[in-house]
């Protein structure tokens, strides 16, 4: 395994009313996370069900989700009104069985203060089978920062820092605004910045990263990470530990 850990890639799709789509057996494991409406799952020679999902959109209640195995093929039907998802994937060689991920067994934690306070939804965490991934959504108010102070996990140094690539898929209400991702490799080269925009994805494979939302919008990302380990240990920019004093 290279520097960079292991590749993880998160896509976006969608399916019109009793649409269906059929996905082949890869060597990748997937979580699928519903971002809105309702679909039926069909795994080849089970198990399967039917009506999963529950919100119109990832700002309208927690989320449900599917793991997908490795090796193993399926199908997804939308539901009378369609279905949005989104699908994270990475490298995985165990056999876990299918499993579905219902609203109320997202664990939600409040992190950060103030001006950087956010709401943290847990997926699929260390406490579930997979071989690599963790999935999870962030909500921020408008004009907050998120995954704040910057920090980092592109380095195997447990129990400091894990070694993982992660992947974001963001959202933004109203959908016309934009939030900004603060990346940079090192702390002597804090100078990139990106905008990003409703439905936009971003990956990050190391530095430091972080987000911020345009005031008046409230702003959403779905997270996925996949490295050596699954336990997340992030290393934060020393200038700015001085603010986790007394921090939650």
């Amino acid at each position: 395994m290279d520097a960079a850990g292991l590749p993880v890639t998160l896509n976006v799709g969608e399916l019109a009313p009793g649409q269906s789509r059929t996905f082949r057996p890869t060597d990748e494991e997937a979580v699928v996370v519903l971002l809105g409406g309702r679909c039926d799952v069909r795994f080849d020679g089970g198990p399967h069900w039917e009506q999963l999902g529950e919100r119109a959109d990832v700002f309208n209640g927690r989320a449900t989700a599917l793991y997908a195995p490795a090796g193993r093929g399926w199908r997804m039907t939308a539901g009378p009104g369609g279905v949005r998802f989104a699908l994270a994937a990475a490298p995985a060689s165990t056999p876990y069985e299918p499993y579905v991920v219902r609203p109320d067994q997202v664990r939600s934690e409040r992190r950060g203060t103030g001006v950087w306070s956010r709401e943290v939804h847990d997926i699929v965490g260390p406490d579930q089978p997979s071989g690599s991934l963790l999935v999870g959504e962030t909500f921020s108010a408008e004009g907050v920062w998120s995954s704040y102070p910057p920090h980092k996990h592109d380095a195997h140094d447990p129990p400091r820092e894990s070694h993982q690539q992660e992947a974001f898929h963001v959202r933004v209400d109203p959908p016309s605004g934009f939030g900004i991702f603060l990346h940079y490799p090192s702390t002597e080269d804090p100078r990139q910045a990106q905008v990003v925009h409703d439905g936009d994805t971003v990956t990050v494979r190391e530095g430091y990263h972080s987000f911020v939302a345009a005031a008046g919008h409230r702003f959403y990302y779905l997270w996925a990470l996949a490295g050596t380990e699954r336990e997340l240990h992030f290393r934060t920019d020393p200038r700015h530990t001085w603010l986790l004093d007394g921090a939650t």
